[in-house]
């Protein structure tokens, strides 16, 4: 460091006292005094030579320097001429040798290495310290939670959902089909997986296809659950980028368009230029296919299919239009494996046989009570099935299994899952299998049809208009004062003191109904149709979802008692806190109708779902209630069959309708309709795969990743994190009830931070409030916002350097001790997933005066004025400088440690998977090449990065003992 007299004009020194001011400048200097000029903030200050707070910037070799143009150099010699210092050496942009006199330096010079601060009197507010460890640790735990990319998501912690999204996620482009029967949350898986491979860095580039009347759905979805925002693509928006030239794929990274949209040939010529990380594909058995000819919207999807290097296709019937289509879905996730329709009939049938064959095994795993003692409960299996399993399965050994045991059986099993054909790229859950469906009860309201509506029907003669009489012609707005449906609707809210959600098909049935209900009632509503924009509709249920209807709430914590929906109320909503679904309509398609119930038939509804169906009697409405209640059984139960039903009898059905008064043949239509779905249904059951099912619920697989998630998300531990972080950085945060808080910018705050609006937002920490009120913005160690404030943190400079008193009766008063923040953090390509391995790995190290360690907490601790801090700086400079080399010793060692052990892990890990895929590979082809290839590559990647690593000084601390 240069003397603080010898200064000359043009020379860079910074302020001791005033760090905020930057990088200033000498512009005069005489016998007294000498005047800085700091740029950055365009201030001038004036300093007696005798007396002043300044420290004079010098870099060492090895550092950047920047220019105050903007480029760098790497310093690799350094001159001083003149009373200035000239660093020389070669410019990180053009690689070409240059150098900078020190009054061409960057104002925003800020000295990284906490060595360097200390010297150059760069000193913090030494809470900063612990401010710094605090998000290293928080930032280590997260990364070694096992739970990356799974917090993030609001949605409740279901087993078989959170099962595959962990399988499936954490692959190297995963190519999979999602087959859960309606109601299983195939769309939250979707987006569990896509969360996943954007947080661990292996998606950048996402698109997806969905049926038109689903693209608004899969929007909100994916901004509500998992906070990823995707622009949606139509013939408008290609048409305004049309001049310009350019490819409207490459100006988003997250793309979604409906089905009809991407397979115009324009279209899809511009999509497959570019290379997409996932292709989502919902409703994919939409998709015809015959080998002689396949219809545009398959050929269209596999040809996105070929140059995507992840597919996930979403469909509840994997067989609704035939095994070939089923085959040719398989075909578009991987077109080498499946080539055959013959060949994959053969296996298929190989495989099931593997099922049924084990099947007493998987039977016996799920049944506890069993009282009998055969053959097949003590041993497993019968020797016929033994015997079969050996033909089927040869390279399994029978004969060493002692299947008296669970863990044995257990083990058994997943050997035999992990063997099945499709059993790696097909996942289906029944809803027979999985627990927490509640139970649904249906009650008719039948009424007398009104001379009105009798009128307005004979005077239009439409099949359609029977079913919403409402809508006819001559009827104004009026017609709510004299529908018995309204009537007998408006007693039931003022008898029942629950929330109610009635959905009918079209917006103008339900504002009518909610116009009628504001002049003639005080009953609490809101409205939910496809008009309003998203944020309206948020509010809406948000409304919806407010409060409790009964007298123990006021007025105004109510909320809505009903919320009056259009179709769109289908959409994919939660609204699981009610349990009364009016119908006030009934749609024709059986899958809008089971859409209708699953908006309350969800998994976490605590009580039965009541649906109340208000007809006409003698009318369609009644033809279509016995249709859907005898017929398919679709308001007790889920009907899978439900569209092959109706595209079977859908002639007679429309017949029926036309002729309501005609009971013995709409009776007849019910009847064949009851036994069609029996028939269907059976076929279905027949055709079960026990070990698939269990291959795609995780069982005994997943309570482990659900342990890491509730660990990982702890709200206590999150929210005194973060209330310590947001004080430390200035932002306000305060409490609104018990389980959320407003926080907002503070007058004072020291970063922007991203995502944190000038207004301010609601927040919360628990999961289950985030579920619930989707308007709060849930906090957790995915979350955006948090990342922010700890990058905010660990990237800026404040912290690193500080001193402190404190006050230890048990040590003289001068004793100085020096603890430091170490940190061990490689970095990789996202997708070599280095996080599992070793993440950024911190290390507080303290040596005593003597250079020994010792593991002193320091608690409280006290600010040093700045003037005493520079005369304790100056008079322990050398022991420091000793205490520093002692602290990276340490810590080297100790680091080296974790070095090995994550060379140790990696060598595990991917070694076993490695050989586990290798051995599957020999007999489940669905195994592909390129999966191996890529975990030989990541191993030996990883190896090379971790062996590299060193560990560099984050912070620095001194701390003296000032007893009194």
């Amino acid at each position: 460091m240069a003397e603080k007299s010898q200064f000359t004009v043009g020379q860079r020194w910074l302020s001791n006292t005033e760090t905020n001011l930057g990088l200033g400048v000498i512009m005069s200097v005489d016998f007294r005094s000498v005047t800085v000029l700091f740029p950055a903030v365009n201030e001038e200050r004036n300093y007696a030579i005798s007396q002043n707070a300044l420290t004079r910037l010098q870099l060492s070799e090895g550092e950047t320097a920047p220019h105050v143009d903007g480029w760098e150099i790497v310093i690799e010699s350094i001159q001083e001429r003149d009373g200035l210092i000239a660093y020389s050496g070669p410019r990180t942009d053009t690689g070409e040798h240059d150098s900078i006199v020190e009054v061409a330096l960057a104002h925003h010079v800020k000295l990284n290495q906490p060595e360097k601060r200390l010297a150059h009197g760069q000193l913090d507010n030494p809470k900063w310290f612990d401010t710094r460890l605090a998000c290293w640790e928080q930032q280590h735990s997260f990364a070694t939670s096992g739970a990356v990319g799974l917090v993030g998501a609001r949605v409740e912690l279901i087993p078989h959902q959170i099962y595959i999204a962990h399988e499936v996620g954490s692959r190297y482009s995963p190519r999979v089909l999602l087959a859960d029967e309606v109601g299983l949350g195939k769309t939250i898986e979707a987006a569990l997986i896509i969360h996943q491979q954007v947080l661990i860095g292996r998606a950048q580039r996402i698109l997806i296809c969905v049926p038109d009347a689903l693209v608004h759905q899969w929007l909100v979805e994916m901004l509500r659950r998992v906070n990823l925002r995707f622009s949606v693509f139509d013939d408008e928006r290609v048409e305004a980028v049309k001049e310009s030239g350019e490819n409207p794929f490459e100006q988003e990274q997250f793309v979604l368009c409906s089905q009809r949209f991407i397979q115009q040939a324009e279209v899809l010529e511009q999509a497959t230029k570019v290379t997409w990380d996932i292709l989502v594909v919902d409703e994919a058995h939409h998709l015809h296919w015959s080998a002689e000819s396949p219809s545009d919207a398959y050929k269209a999807i596999e040809s996105l299919s070929k140059i995507a290097k992840g597919v996930l296709l979403l469909t509840a019937t994997p067989d609704q239009l035939g095994h070939q289509s089923h085959f040719a879905r398989l075909r578009l996730l991987d077109p080498a494996r499946f080539h055959d329709y013959d060949a994959f009939t053969r296996e298929e049938s190989h495989y099931t046989e593997l099922a049924k064959a084990v099947s007493p095994l998987i039977s016996q795993e799920h049944d506890q009570q069993n009282t009998s003692v055969n053959d097949v409960e003590v041993n497993g299996l019968s020797d016929e099935n033994k015997a079969q399993l050996r033909q089927l399965a040869p390279n399994i050994d029978l004969d060493q299994r002692d299947l008296s045991d669970a863990d044995e059986r257990k083990k058994l099993i997943k050997e035999l899952i992990d063997q099945h054909g499709t059993g790696r790229i097909l996942f289906r859950n029944r809803r027979a299998g999985i627990e927490g469906f509640p139970k649904r009860v249906v009650t008719p309201h039948p009424q007398r049809i009104v001379k009105e509506y009798d009128l307005a029907l004979a005077m239009e003669d439409d099949v359609n208009l029977t079913l919403h009489p409402e809508r006819a012609t001559m009827l104004d707005e009026k017609w709510p004062s004299f529908d018995p449906r309204v009537s007998w609707l408006i007693d039931f809210l003022q008898s029942c003191d629950e929330k109610v959600l009635l959905i009918c098909a079209h917006a103008s049935t339900a504002l009518q109904i909610a116009e009628y209900m504001r002049n003639k009632t005080s009953i609490r509503h809101t409205v939910f149709h496809e008009n309003m924009s998203i944020v309206e509709r948020d509010r809406a249920a948000h409304f919806f979802a407010t409060g409790s209807v009964g007298a123990a709430t006021s007025k105004d914590e109510q909320g809505a008692q009903i919320m009056l929906c259009s179709e769109i109320g289908s959409e994919g909503r939660n609204f699981q806190f009610a349990h009364h679904l009016v119908l006030f309509d009934l749609p024709l398609n059986p899958d809008l109708l089971e859409q209708r119930i699953g908006r309350l038939d969800r998994i976490g509804q605590t009580k039965d779902v009541n649906i109340h169906v208000p007809y006409f009697e003698n009318s369609a409405q009644e033809v279509l209630y016995n249709w859907y209640h005898y017929g398919l059984k679709a308001f007790t139960h889920t009907c899978p069959v439900g569209s092959e039903v109706w595209e079977t009898l859908k002639d007679e059905l429309h017949a029926a309708l036309a002729s309501p008064h005609d009971k013995e043949n709409w009776q007849d239509v019910v009847e064949q309709a009851s036994t069609l779905t029996s028939a269907l249904k059976a076929k279905i059951e027949q055709g079960r795969d026990r070990l698939l099912e269990l291959a795609a619920s995780g069982t005994d697989k997943v309570d482990d990743v659900i342990d890491d998630i509730i660990g990982a998300e702890n709200p206590v531990k999150m929210l005194k994190f973060m209330s310590r972080l947001f004080d430390a950085l200035g932002v306000v945060q305060e409490d609104k009830d018990d389980f959320s808080f407003i926080i907002r910018p503070g007058e004072s705050m020291l970063f922007p931070i991203p995502g944190l609006p000038e207004e301010g937002m609601e927040i919360t920490y628990k999961r289950s409030v985030a579920t619930q009120l989707e308007h709060i913005t849930f906090l957790n160690g995915d979350s955006e916002l948090v990342t922010h404030c700890i990058d905010s943190v660990l990237t800026d400079v404040v912290g690193k350097a500080s001193i402190c008193f404190v006050n230890h009766d048990d040590m003289p008063t001068g004793a100085f001790w020096v603890e430091a923040i170490a940190v061990l953090n490689p970095s990789a390509d996202a997708d070599l997933q280095l996080y599992r391995f070793l993440p950024a790995t911190p290390l507080r190290v303290c040596v005593d005066a003597k250079n020994q360690l010792c593991d002193t907490m320091f608690d409280p601790i006290f600010k040093v004025k700045p003037k005493m801090a520079q005369q304790l700086l100056g008079a322990l400079q050398a022991q420091i400088d000793q205490g520093i080399e002692a602290l990276k010793n340490h810590a080297n060692k100790e680091l080296d440690a974790v070095k090995q052990q994550a060379l140790t892990q990696v060598d595990e890990e991917l070694g076993d998977e490695i050989h586990r895929m290798t051995e599957l590979q020999q007999v489940n082809p669905a195994i592909r090449d390129e999966e191996i290839a890529f975990l030989v590559q990541q191993k030996a990647k990883l190896q090379d990065i971790i062996r590299s690593a060193e560990p560099y000084l984050d912070s620095v601390r001194i701390v003296v003992n000032n007893r009194k």
